[in-house]
């Protein structure tokens, strides 16, 4: 199956819904409410993420999300919602009712309201017999669920955890840590350097400033422009580029219009990802934001929800008032389709 082709999966029972939730996302739920969208048929058409709200923290980071996946789903589907909540109760009864009430306004009618923890389930709002909803909750084996079987089948997997995943992208230590603190060092040198270089020949030409500035941005934009694909030429080959190489692409990076131009050529294809993942893990920690918000790109563009959400966490760590990483972490949110995002990308 190709990267960007999602498997059909239809559900049948709770059992069913409960068991697809960790391969949509990748890894296995902590504290988490998750907003399945079923259409008539049965099948999911959009599974989004929200992070539940500490029982005695704000609740508008919540509603700001569930205000973006309604707006996603609201004239696009004609869909119920399934809401998932993971973790306990106190935590999880105020979300969903937080949700039930958005969707309900929106007209958007719940399907099923949840509470999982620790393989068990409780129907929240129950109004079957006692035996459908015993107060210690419903076993689950999501291992029996032809869900499962058909999810594997497709190429999916889980991990452990949202942080198993998270690890992934954990920064290099020791000597390669090193290696590229100094690689970082020498190219804001490099930057340095091109700039004074482009000033001087500019001067001697007479230049006005203006004329200045454009031949600085072209400088820039053609070293950018080589060092980009110097690394697309070796991680389609399956080769990683050299400390120098990448300690420079991540520096050049850092300049918005650089990163601008990059995210216009990402693409859904392996070797991009492994190429991003590689530089975020290897990027000095000033220079980590532009190439995770990239990944975010590429992961989004192959339906890789959670490496994409991984991703832009990283880049919010390193920058937390990153606008784009912003943009991209609402865009997650919503879980928005391959394809949108291509689109937005030939703007």
């Amino acid at each position: 199956m190709e990267s960007n082709q999602r498997p059909v999966i239809r559900i049948r029972d709770t059992d069913d819904l409960l068991a697809v939730v960790p391969f949509l996302l990748g890894f296995h739920p902590g504290a988490d409410l998750i907003l399945l969208a079923v259409d008539t048929s049965g099948a999911i058409v959009l599974a989004a993420r929200l992070d539940l709200p500490a029982t005695d923290g704000p609740a508008q980071p919540l509603a700001a999300g569930l205000n973006m996946v309604i707006t996603k789903i609201k004239d696009r589907f004609e869909v119920s919602v399934a809401l998932v909540g993971y973790g306990e109760p106190e935590q999880v009864a105020p979300a969903v009712a937080v949700a039930r009430d958005a969707l309900g306004q929106a007209g958007i009618a719940v399907r099923e309201a949840l509470r999982v923890r620790r393989g068990r389930f409780w129907r929240l709002d129950c109004d079957r017999p006692e035996a459908s909803c015993p107060a210690e909750g419903v076993a689950f084996e999501p291992s029996t669920s032809p869900v499962t079987a058909a999810a594997i089948y497709a190429g999916l997997a889980v991990l452990s955890g949202r942080d198993a995943l998270a690890q992934m992208l954990a920064p290099v230590t020791g000597p390669a840590a090193e290696a590229m603190a100094e690689a970082s060092a020498t190219a804001r040198l490099f930057l340095v350097d091109l700039a004074e270089a482009t000033a001087r020949e500019a001067a001697g030409a007479g230049l006005s400033d203006q004329a200045r500035r454009e031949r600085l941005t072209r400088a820039i934009t053609d070293a950018a422009d080589d060092e980009l694909r110097h690394a697309q030429h070796r991680y389609r080959a399956g080769q990683a580029v050299e400390d120098t190489h990448a300690a420079r692409l991540g520096v050049l990076l850092a300049l918005p219009a650089v990163r601008d131009a990059a995210a216009r050529s990402t693409g859904r294809q392996e070797w991009q990802i492994q190429m991003y993942s590689d530089l975020v893990r290897r990027a000095d920690p000033d220079f980590v934001a532009a190439p995770a918000t990239l990944l975010a790109l590429c992961a989004l563009q192959a339906g890789n929800g959670a490496l994409a959400s991984i991703a832009v966490d990283r880049a919010l760590e390193a920058e937390p008032d990153n606008r784009f990483a912003q943009l991209l972490a609402q865009a997650v949110a919503v879980g928005i389709d391959p394809d949108t995002v291509a689109t937005l990308l030939t703007y």
